[in-house]
């Protein structure tokens, strides 16, 4: 099979690879359409571990090739999206119904070969079943949008919050349309125009570029989405929040930073983190295939898999938003 292997920092390969095969409970999903997300690029700059050489890549829609012993319920040549988080189902973690955060997981394109291969294997139990009529190009927002709806069913808007969403990357965006959605009246920020042009499009009624164009805003956000990652979000949203505000923590800052504590106290303020997601993914599906989630605002590019470096290469564009790999 063909498959771009990460063999070093920001070095790619195009090479045949031996299609790999399914053991006991896997299937194997010849992989039609993937996604890039900031994972993938993190991994390609060397910023997460020296585990090369490896496929990256998780995002991935396909269909299915072949079943491992013990495989019932999915048949050969169905259509369906990865799920590419694996818990151990084990340890007390899992147990507890937080899958998503099992020490011990399994995490495709970093801890094994990923989906930018013609071929991945993955456990039947990761795998989902497309609903009819859904593109593949739309179901391979899947994923990303599993993570936003994760975070938005811990905090959820009412009609008539005030709620802001601090990034419009792909799962800011996917926040703005959620809270949109709920009946809230939402506010976007993020330093580049052309997404902000986007968040427009999917029902934000404000957009902002700077943190001085916020200020005038301090202390009426009741719901908060911080998805950029930026060391620094954290504290300006404390400060821009109203008292009893909810802040949901998505983005992965690349190094911590100070915090007004006193205001969290003052202000009785709620902060909860989100990573990936549990059951999701039907959730996902079910509004993809409603037209509820307009998937043609968010898929920016599409290029074929000899094409990947060169879309890693442009990952910070302003102009990107969700960049595709068509590789089957």
């Amino acid at each position: 099979m063909k498959a771009a292997l990460l063999v070093g920092p920001q070095k790619i390969e195009i090479r045949d690879l031996p299609v790999p095969v399914p053991h006991e409970g896997e299937v194997l999903v010849r992989v039609r359409e993937a996604g890039i997300c900031g994972t993938d690029f993190a991994k390609y700059r060397g910023d997460l571990g020296g585990n090369f050489p490896v496929v990256a890549g998780h995002e991935a829609v396909g269909e299915i090739a072949a079943l491992g012993p013990g495989v019932v319920g999915i048949r050969i040549g169905e259509r369906v999206a990865v799920q590419p988080n694996f818990a151990c189902g084990q340890c007390e973690t899992c147990r507890s119904g937080r899958e998503n955060i099992c020490p011990s997981r399994v995490r495709l394109g970093l801890d094994v070969d990923g989906v930018f291969a013609e071929y991945v294997t993955a456990p039947r139990k990761y795998v989902w079943t497309l609903p009819e009529g859904l593109s593949d190009s739309a179901a391979a927002l899947t994923e990303p949008l599993a993570v936003a709806l994760h975070g938005f069913q811990k905090i959820a808007p009412a009609a008539g919050d005030r709620v802001l969403v601090y990034g419009t990357g792909t799962i800011g965006l996917f926040y703005v349309r959620l809270a949109v959605l709920s009946g809230a009246r939402v506010t976007a920020f993020n330093t580049s125009e052309p997404r902000l042009e986007v968040a427009r499009k999917l029902g934000a009624i404000q957009t902002f570029r700077t943190g001085a164009e916020l200020e005038a805003e301090k202390g009426d956000f009741t719901i908060v989405y911080e998805t950029s990652g930026a060391a620094d979000a954290l504290a300006h949203i404390i400060q821009w929040s109203a008292p009893g505000a909810r802040i949901l923590l998505t983005g992965l800052p690349e190094k911590d930073s100070s915090i007004p504590a006193a205001l969290i106290v003052r202000k009785e303020l709620l902060i909860q983190g989100a990573m990936t997601y549990q059951d999701e993914f039907r959730t996902a599906l079910d509004l993809l295939q409603k037209g509820k989630i307009r998937s043609d605002l968010f898929i920016t590019n599409i290029y074929p898999l000899d094409k990947l470096p060169e879309a890693l290469a442009d990952f910070r564009s302003p102009h990107r938003i969700k960049d595709l790999v068509r590789i089957s």
